[in-house]
């Protein structure tokens, strides 16, 4: 028995040495620390998905739109129409973004668990309007490729995105415009 119990201990050391070695902790202690804020239940993933599958979309149209107005992908690429630098820029900006929303409606779930109805309204009021603006974003970058039977689409857009907008009472300007416009 006492042997066994040894045994026990010591296979279960020579795996905490191996994990040790080959996971790295920080990686981990990192995912488990963003999953715990970006999704503070399984009911996130499906919409946090969708939105990165259209701001994908948005960056490959986006080429696609640079490339068509520019005789090609390799034309577009060698008169530096199309650079990473740029591209990633716009990207970043859009990404830091969502991010920061995302962040804040997981907190707000996590905060107010004894009010969720409000943090789930306000999650999907955010969600609704970030996965509207990178539809109108494809469907703008799509026109621009000459794409004309999109016209409809994002006219169609817009004006949903303006019914929710006042339906939801959303102001888009920015704050310095508001406080101009309040004194």
């Amino acid at each position: 028995m006492k042997e066994e119990f040894y045994e026990i201990c010591l296979g279960a050391y020579e795996y905490l040495i191996k994990v040790v070695e080959y996971v790295k902790l920080v990686w981990v202690l990192l995912y488990t620390f963003i999953s715990y804020i970006l999704f503070p239940n399984e009911s996130y993933i499906p919409p946090t998905l969708s939105l990165l599958g259209a701001l994908v979309m948005d960056v490959f149209t986006k080429y696609y739109a640079i490339s068509k107005q520019n005789g090609g992908f390799k034309h577009a690429v060698k008169t530096r129409k199309i650079t990473s630098n740029s591209f990633w820029k716009g990207t970043k900006k859009k990404l830091v973004s969502m991010l920061v929303i995302m962040i804040c409606c997981g907190l707000l779930i996590r905060f107010t668990p004894f009010l969720p109805e409000i943090a789930v309204t306000v999650t999907i009021v955010c969600y609704g309007f970030m996965f509207l603006r990178e539809i109108q974003s494809i469907a703008e970058n799509m026109i621009d490729a000459g794409h004309d039977d999109m016209v409809w689409f994002l006219n169609l857009l817009k004006r949903k995105k303006k019914q929710f907008i006042d339906e939801n009472g959303i102001d888009e300007q920015p704050t310095e415009e508001i406080n101009k416009q309040e004194e």
